[in-house]
C-alpha cells in the first residue's frame, strides 16, 4: 500500500464522491477484480467487496483504495482526454506518483492541466 493511502483515500472519498457513489451501486466491477472477488451487483444484499472487507479486517485499506480506484476508473472515458478537469489531472497524477506508468492519453491529461495552468499565470 502506498505510505499515502489512507489521505488519498479521504481525499479522493470527498473529491469524486458522485463517480464513486455510482461505481458503489453498480457492483464497482474493477475494485472486485482488485481484490479477486466476484463483482456482484446489488442494493439489498452483501456484495462480494463487502463480504472480503468484513473476512479480512487487516485489508481494510486495500479494500478502500480498490474501492476508490475502482470508481473514479469508472469514470474515465474519451471525453476524459478530450476535456480533462482538474480531478482527473489530479487522480492521474497520484497514479503517477505511485509509479503507475501513464499511458500517452492519460499523459494528456496531466500535462493538459498543467498547460492551463501556466496559461492562467501567464495572463495574470
Amino acid at each position: 500500500m502506498p505510505k499515502d493511502g489512507q489521505h488519498w483515500v479521504a481525499v479522493a472519498l470527498t473529491r469524486h464522491r458522485q463517480p464513486i457513489g455510482h461505481a458503489l451501486g453498480e457492483s464497482n466491477t474493477l475494485a472486485a477484480t482488485l481484490l479477486g472477488v466476484e463483482a456482484t451487483a446489488s442494493y439489498w444484499k452483501q456484495t462480494a467487496i463487502e463480504e472480503y472487507a468484513t473476512a479480512h479486517p487487516a485489508k481494510a485499506l486495500h479494500v478502500a483504495v480498490a474501492v476508490t480506484l475502482g470508481g473514479i476508473e469508472a469514470s474515465t472515458s474519451k471525453g476524459t482526454w478530450r476535456n480533462p478537469s482538474e480531478r482527473d489531472e489530479l487522480y492521474f497524477e497520484q497514479l503517477a506518483a505511485w509509479g503507475y506508468a501513464l499511458s500517452e492519453v492519460e499523459q494528456i491529461v496531466v500535462d493538459g492541466g498543467k498547460a492551463d495552468a501556466a496559461q492562467t499565470a501567464a495572463r495574470a
